[in-house]
C-alpha cells in the first residue's frame, strides 16, 4: 500500500505545480511521486514520431538500455503505443489490462522494461500534443506487490494533477519561445529599443539599445542603472517625457539629444507608454523608448539598386544627394565629369518616378529600412 497520507499528497501535488512553471525542477517531483507510490521506476514521457527515450523524465534511466530500444525494439513500441494512443485522456489504466497478458511475451517487455524492474504498472495519457502526447507512468517491481485498488484510485487523481502540470508546461514553453523570437526579432532593428520605468531605472534593450547605451560618445547612456541624457541640460527633457508617458494619459512624446564631439551622432528618440498586454507583473508604468542615431543616407547601396534597378554608379549617386550633398559635390566625391553626373540623375529620375533632387532624398530615406548590417 502506498505511503499516502495527506500531509505526503499535498506536499507532492505542491512540487509537482512549482515543477510546473520551472521544468528543471520536475526530475525531483517525479521521484517524490515515485516515492509517494513506492515504485520501483516513474517516467512522464513525451511520445511521438519523433520522440526518444532520453526524452522522458525518469527516475533512472540506461542509456544503453535506450539506444538498444531504438535500434531494436522501435516497432514493438510504436505497436503499444498506438493502443496507448486509443486511450481517452485522462483515462488511467493498468499495463496488464490495456495490452492483455501476452505483453509480457513481446521483447519490449522481456528485453527493455524486465531488466528495469519493470513488473507491473500504472499509467495515463495525460494531454496530446500536435499527434504526440505525454504519458504518466509508476511501475512495481518484481519483489514487490501489485497496486491494490486504493492506489489505483489516488494514481487517477495525481494523473488529473500532471494533466494540468503538462497543460502548464506547454503554455510557458511557447510563451517563452514567443519571447525568445520576439527578442531576436528587436536584435535584428537597427532601432534602439530601451525599457525603463517611471524613475528611469533601467529593466530593457535591444542589441542596438545595448551599443547605443555602452558608447561613451552617445548623448544617451546609463548612470548608477538608470536611463540619463549626458548633457545635463538635456536630463530634465527626458524625465519629463518619460514621467508623462508613465501617467495615465500615457502621452507620446520625442526629443534630440545633441552629441557632445564631432565624432558622434545627435539621437532622435521618441518615449512611449508601454501597452499593458506587454508589461511584466508589477510593472504596468513603464515606458518604452526607442532611439536612433542621426546618420546621413549611405549605407543602403544594394537596397538602393535592387529596389530601383539601379546601377552601382547611380546608386552611389542618388546615396551622395541623400546624404545631403549638391549634385556638383557628388560629381566632385566620386570623380566623375558633371555631364555624366547628370546622365546618372536623369536614370535615377526615371527609374524612380522623381523629379527632383530632394525628391529622391526623400525617397531614399523613407525606402530605407531599420535593419542591423551584419
Amino acid at each position: 500500500m502506498a505511503r499516502a497520507n495527506l500531509d505526503v499528497v499535498t506536499s507532492t501535488i505542491d512540487v509537482l505545480l512549482d515543477a510546473a512553471l520551472d521544468f528543471r525542477e520536475m526530475p525531483g517531483a517525479i521521484e517524490q511521486v515515485r516515492q509517494l507510490f513506492d515504485g520501483s521506476k516513474i517516467c512522464l514521457g513525451y511520445f511521438g514520431p519523433d520522440s526518444h527515450p532520453d526524452d522522458a523524465i525518469t527516475n533512472s534511466s540506461d542509456p544503453d538500455l535506450n539506444a538498444f530500444l531504438c535500434r531494436e525494439l522501435m516497432p514493438d513500441a510504436l505497436r503499444f503505443s498506438a493502443q496507448v494512443a486509443a486511450v481517452p485522456i485522462g483515462s488511467a489504466y493498468r499495463d496488464h489490462v490495456l495490452f492483455g497478458e501476452r505483453f509480457r511475451d513481446s521483447r519490449l517487455w522481456r528485453e527493455w522494461m524486465a531488466p528495469q524492474d519493470m513488473f507491473g504498472g500504472m499509467a495515463s495519457r495525460v494531454l496530446d500534443v500536435d499527434g504526440s502526447f505525454w504519458m504518466f507512468d509508476v511501475q512495481r517491481g518484481r519483489r514487490q506487490e501489485p497496486f491494490d485498488a486504493a492506489e489505483f484510485a489516488l494514481f487517477e487523481r495525481v494523473a488529473g494533477v500532471m494533466r494540468r502540470v503538462t497543460q502548464l508546461h506547454q503554455q510557458l514553453d511557447g510563451v517563452s519561445i514567443e519571447r525568445e523570437m520576439a527578442r531576436r526579432a528587436l536584435d535584428e532593428l537597427s532601432l534602439a529599443v530601451i525599457i525603463v520605468n517611471r524613475a528611469m531605472q533601467f529593466a530593457y534593450a535591444n542589441a542596438a539599445g545595448d551599443d547605443l547605451l555602452a558608447d561613451p560618445a552617445s548623448p544617451l547612456g546609463l548612470r548608477g542603472g538608470r536611463l540619463s541624457a549626458r548633457a545635463a541640460s538635456e536630463q530634465n527633457g527626458l524625465k519629463d517625457l518619460v514621467a508623462k508617458a508613465s501617467d495615465l494619459i500615457g502621452a507620446r512624446g520625442q526629443m534630440l539629444l545633441r552629441a557632445r564631439s564631432g565624432e558622434a551622432r545627435d539621437v532622435s528618440l521618441c518615449v512611449t507608454p508601454l501597452s499593458a498586454a506587454y508589461a511584466l507583473p508589477g510593472r504596468m508604468n513603464d515606458v518604452m523608448i526607442v532611439a536612433r542615431p542621426l546618420e546621413p543616407a549611405g549605407g543602403g547601396l544594394a537596397a538602393a539598386r535592387q529596389m530601383f534597378d539601379l546601377t552601382e554608379a547611380e546608386a552611389r549617386l542618388a546615396l551622395g544627394l541623400a546624404s545631403g550633398l549638391s549634385l556638383t559635390e557628388v560629381a566632385q566625391q566620386q570623380g566623375i565629369r558633371m555631364t555624366t553626373a547628370r546622365t546618372h540623375l536623369a536614370r535615377v529620375f526615371w527609374k524612380t518616378g522623381t523629379r527632383q533632387q530632394s525628391q529622391v532624398a526623400a525617397l531614399l530615406r523613407a525606402v530605407e529600412l531599420p535593419m542591423r548590417t551584419r
